[in-house]
């Protein structure tokens, strides 16, 4: 039990362990590991200590964090690609879908894409690319949110923006078990309180897909993190800053006569949430928010598939096609999003899923009956 129970320090090459459960086993690159619905499986905690290929830079620093994305329309997109600017009620979308996938016209999959950038920067200009990459690799459009953004607006007017953007989804035919939540950074967070909107909804998605996320906002936890002094990304003070930011323009939105509360995601996890893969570096201090996010999903029976990244960047996967592992990455991620859109497998999922809700009503079923797959650990080093 000594090694399922204490804090790892060791990093993901060769000879690190991760402890799953009361059993210690080897990390090593593109470990996947995979819970089971039991509240058993558990990474205590992985430490990557090569440094992150990322640049620094101060999240508090007075900058014109609009242009980032304006200046990245000069980047030429992915050739047969076709885009389509989507109005929304109170922002914009593009949907994008890479040469040879067919259109949006809700017969098959799509993917709703909450890009990162802190809630704070980026669109989808910054992630034109990489959406176009997985856009290939899932056969599918995606319709990236240009979300409200910080410091003028708050994370519960992004959250809305997006809702928006799936009832759009929802209007062109297309059901929720079509629909795949995705995003990178911040864009975690977005889908992940996204889905918890729609659960309440009864909306039973096809599944969550995060690259890097941030699922929690508390500070506290990252600053502690061993990353936290490998990560070239996110230096402690860059957290202090972003907390009051989000806290500023909270209690700028009154909601009911009261300021919008900052919400976090992960102390509201519950049965029924989609399926979720997440993809994460091993040198990044939110390696912490997806273990995090990893266990507590797992605890409430939602089938969860993690995969770290020793030795890269944060969001590496928008180095496409530069980074071989950046490609691997978006690889498996698009084959997910296949699995799990595809009609055999949905039903799969209905049925587990009615069985789980049976349960909760005091009927007799497995605790964790709305897992797929099963509770597993992969060791993988190829595109699997």
């Amino acid at each position: 039990m000594q090694n399922g129970q204490r804090t790892l320090t060791e990093h993901g090459r060769l000879g690190g362990l991760a402890a799953v459960g009361a059993e210690a086993v080897p990390v090593r690159r593109g470990t996947s590991i995979m819970f089971d619905g039991h509240g058993s499986g558990l990474v205590r905690e992985v430490v990557e200590d090569e440094p992150s290929a990322a640049g620094s830079h101060l999240a508090n620093v007075p900058w014109p964090w609009g242009l980032v994305d304006f200046a990245a329309r000069a980047v030429a997109p992915e050739p047969g690609s076709v885009r389509a600017t989507i109005r929304l009620p109170h922002c914009t979308a593009r949907l994008v879908r890479a040469a040879g996938v067919l259109p949006a016209d809700g017969s098959r999959r799509i993917v709703l894409y909450m890009h990162g950038g802190g809630f704070l920067t980026c669109g989808a200009n910054t992630h034109d690319r990489l959406v176009t990459k997985l856009s290939a690799y899932a056969d599918t459009p995606v319709l990236v949110m240009n979300y409200r953004m910080l410091p003028k607006h708050s994370i519960g007017e992004a959250v809305d923006d997006c809702y928006d953007g799936y009832r759009w989804l929802r209007g062109r035919g297309y059901g929720p078990d079509q629909i795949v939540l995705a995003g990178d950074s911040a864009g975690g967070y977005l889908s992940l309180a996204l889905a918890q909107r729609l659960l309440h909804e009864r909306e039973q998605l096809a599944a969550i897909v995060c690259m890097s996320p941030l699922m929690q906002i508390a500070k506290v936890p990252k600053q502690a993190h061993a990353n936290i002094r490998s990560d070239a990304m996110f230096p402690a003070k860059a957290f202090d800053a972003f907390v009051d930011l989000i806290a500023k323009a909270g209690q700028r939105r009154i909601l009911d006569g009261r300021p919008e509360k900052i919400y976090e995601p992960l102390d509201h996890i519950e049965a029924g949430l989609p399926p979720t893969l997440i993809h994460v570096s091993g040198s990044e201090v939110l390696l912490h928010d997806a273990l995090l996010a990893a266990r507590r999903l797992a605890a409430a029976g939602v089938a969860v598939q993690l995969r770290v990244w020793p030795g890269q960047m944060h969001v590496f996967q928008i180095a496409a096609p530069l980074v071989p592992e950046a490609n691997r990455s978006l690889r498996q991620i698009g084959n997910y999003i296949r699995e799990a859109t595809d009609p055999y497998h949905r039903v799969a999922v209905r049925a587990a899923r009615a069985r789980a809700a049976g349960s909760r009503r005091g009927l007799s079923a497995d605790s964790a009956s709305n897992r797929l797959p099963p509770c597993t650990i992969h060791r993988r080093t190829g595109d699997s």
